[in-house]
């Protein structure tokens, strides 16, 4: 048998380097695979959901973001996704914006029923559109003493979303009334 040149050597080596960095990007690519199913999974399994609503459309993934309640309730301010069992109550999350100050204060007012959010300060986002997500309700848990709102400390993907128009949905929100500034005054401190 004849011994293999240096320049055969040299090509079976390359050979082997080549099948081992291909298993290795086989390997990379199935666990990627696997990541990815992962995501997606929540909302396979889920049987239940809550809602988030958004004047962003084309979220890809949640991932929690420090919340700034006035109410300062336990579990209201916390880096979370949040997000309402009722899907009203995530859609008036979004029917506003700031004003042309960049001042925007509000809250839900849950004596109401329907719900509805009170506005502050800030205008409605009439003639726009706002995004309604649809969320595995199993990564979530109840926001400690209110029934309307839940956290997840986890990102996700969202399971589906609804493009809706602001104008379908002004029934969900008003002015506040001094009643209203008044309320809010007391449990922010702040003075108008």
């Amino acid at each position: 048998m004849q011994k293999p040149s240096v320049r055969q050597r040299l090509i079976k080596k390359e050979v082997e380097m080549s099948r081992r960095q291909i298993s290795r990007m086989k390997l990379l690519l199935e666990n990627w695979r696997g990541y990815l199913k992962e995501q997606e999974e929540p909302c396979a399994e889920a049987t239940e959901f809550v809602w988030h609503g958004s004047k962003t459309g084309g979220i890809k993934m949640f991932e929690p973001r420090q919340a700034h309640d006035a109410g300062g309730g336990e579990g209201q301010s916390e880096k979370a996704v949040y997000a309402a069992y009722d899907p009203n109550f995530a859609i008036a999350m979004g029917l506003t914006e700031p004003d042309e100050n960049g001042d925007e204060d509000k809250f839900i007012d849950h004596e109401k029923k329907p719900l509805q959010l009170v506005l502050i300060k800030g205008k409605i986002r009439e003639n726009q559109k706002i995004y309604l997500y649809k969320l595995p309700k199993q990564l979530f848990e109840q926001v400690p003493g209110n029934e309307n709102e839940a956290l997840s400390k986890v990102g996700m993907r969202p399971c589906e979303v609804k493009e809706l128009n602001v104008g379908d949905y002004l029934n969900l929100v008003r002015i506040g009334t001094e009643e209203d500034q008044a309320y809010w005054n007391k449990h922010t401190g702040g003075s108008e």
